[in-house]
């Protein structure tokens, strides 16, 4: 292999080795609280995990150094690369605890949570050591926050390699500095989750659970919430819980996952009134006022519930965690595909695909570039109709303010196809094995725009090929294609050079 082209993996594998090091020193949160709670073999299963993460980690890291600065585009493979390595390892506690049919399905479930789906293959849920359940949540809350934010907020301090990793993780910078950047969105994160864990705590402890008990679901439903990932501590999702409060508090704390982390610095820094002029947050009240109300006319049409406080209480929740990407439901999966009717299942399908803002939590195609595209066609439309010597400008506020550049609508046109070629993907899949065209579209949405809402396609059951497919989904959808296809122009580089 040349010379450089070795140089290239030295550098990617170091940093992917680093990412390793700082995920399996995160097994140790769950492992600590098995050993409390007595959990002899969940304790086990994460620390053979976390010393094989470790192990690989330093082999990579201390074993290759890196030479010279990287590449963007070295950067975005790194990223890649380090979400399937991070599947791969975080995964082994799953496998070897024995909620799941095999390794694939284990791997689903790692990838589901780092890309905060909430999609799951689990057996048993219910009678799941609270240390390995744990995991499945913290998973989901490092990948909501970034993996390798972690990684450069605590371990790159001063390094010029954290801005390529940064910003190839989707991410946009909030403080001129990325470290200080990355680190605002755990501060901000680890603020909300004691106050997110302490509401819900007290409102389960009130609706009549044990202290310990409650308090566990309460920061296991935050960490799903607001990282709009959708794992749950029970089978039956949110529905377990029967609590109106539970509802409107995991609602509240998905609207502050969906919600660009710039947009909640000026926020914090006293400037509320970034919320009613950024072209995100209006796009985003437009396009869940619009699908709310095709949600609640699919209902009354298909006569689902009983009555319209029924339907309102039902569907906006179940609207909600969609377009979030969040995934919770308070309904039956295979209930919602057989008695909501298509105009609701295709609303729902609508705000999958959309998506919540930029730098948040939230996957899909993003407010900002639906916004966008709705800007560039009124611009298109006034300069129809002005005289030809006319110069039509459009104008959005986003922090600050920008005039629409044909570059932006050309990026936001592509980003938009990409994810509709995601969302095609899984449908064809699906169609091929049997499931419906309502089914499949809805199942490859909700997994390309990492939501995890379901109509019951997804199970331990279902092809093996179709768990790949959404495992692909969910890992493009999360990094939102260009790192994925940075990898694999990577890789066919590689073939070629040897």
């Amino acid at each position: 292999m040349a010379g450089p082209y070795r140089e290239d993996l030295e550098n990617i594998f170091h940093y992917v080795g680093l990412v390793l090091l700082a995920l399996g020193l995160c097994m140790a949160v769950p492992m600590a609280v098995s050993l409390v709670a007595g959990e002899w073999c969940s304790a086990l299963d994460l620390f053979i995990s976390l010393c094989a993460t470790v192990g690989a980690g330093n082999l990579l890291f201390f074993g290759l150094r890196p030479k010279g600065r990287i590449t963007w585009n070295q950067g975005l493979v790194i990223v890649a690369l380090s979400w399937l390595a991070a599947m791969l390892f975080s995964a082994l506690p799953l496998y070897l605890n024995g909620h799941y049919a095999s390794y694939l399905d284990a791997c689903f479930e790692s990838m589901s949570g780092l890309a905060t789906t909430g999609l799951t293959l689990v057996h048993d849920l219910d009678h799941m050591a609270y240390g390995m359940n744990l995991w499945r949540h913290l998973i989901m809350f490092l990948g909501g926050q970034g993996i390798v934010v972690l990684v450069v907020s605590y371990f790159m301090a001063g390094s010029g390699v954290a801005a390529q990793l940064y910003v190839g993780e989707g991410r946009e910078s909030i403080l001129p500095n990325v470290v200080e950047s990355s680190r605002f969105i755990w501060r901000v994160s680890l603020a909300y989750l004691a106050a997110g864990t302490l509401s819900l705590g007290i409102c389960l402890i009130l609706e009549g659970m044990a202290p310990v008990r409650s308090f566990f679901h309460a920061a296991c439903l935050f960490m799903a919430g607001f990282d709009t990932g959708g794992f749950t501590p029970q089978a039956q999702s949110v529905f377990y819980y029967h609590s109106l409060p539970v509802e409107l508090i995991t609602m509240a704390f998905m609207v502050l996952g969906m919600l660009n982390f710039s947009l909640q610095y000026e926020v914090w820094r006293g400037k509320a009134g970034e919320l009613w002029r950024n072209i995100e947050t209006r796009t985003l009240t437009l396009t869940l006022l619009l699908t709310l109300g095709l949600v609640l006319a699919g209902l009354t049409l298909a006569g689902t519930f009983s009555g319209f406080a029924s339907d309102l209480r039902r569907g906006a929740y179940q609207l909600v965690s969609g377009h979030s990407g969040t995934g919770f439901m308070t309904v039956y999966g295979p209930q919602m595909g057989a008695r909501w009717g298509d105009l609701a299942l295709f609303a729902l399908i609508a705000a999958m695909g959309l998506g919540g803002c930029s730098c948040s939590t939230s996957g899909a195609v993003k407010a900002i570039r639906v916004g966008m595209i709705a800007k560039d066609v009124k611009r298109r439309v006034r300069k129809t109709l002005s005289p030809s010597s006319a110069v039509v400008l459009e104008r959005f506020h986003h922090i600050r303010d920008y005039t629409l550049t044909e570059e932006m609508v050309s990026t936001a046109f592509l980003v938009t196809l990409l994810y509709l070629g995601l969302y095609l993907l899984g449908t064809v899949v699906g169609l091929f094995y049997g499931y419906g065209l309502t089914a499949s579209a809805f199942e490859s949405v909700s997994a390309a725009g990492n939501v995890g809402l379901t109509t019951g396609v997804t199970s331990w059951t279902m092809p093996t090929l179709l768990k790949v497919t959404y495992i692909f989904e969910m890992w493009a959808g999360r990094l939102e294609v260009l790192a994925v296809l940075s990898m694999f122009v990577f890789l066919l580089g590689l073939g070629r050079r040897r």
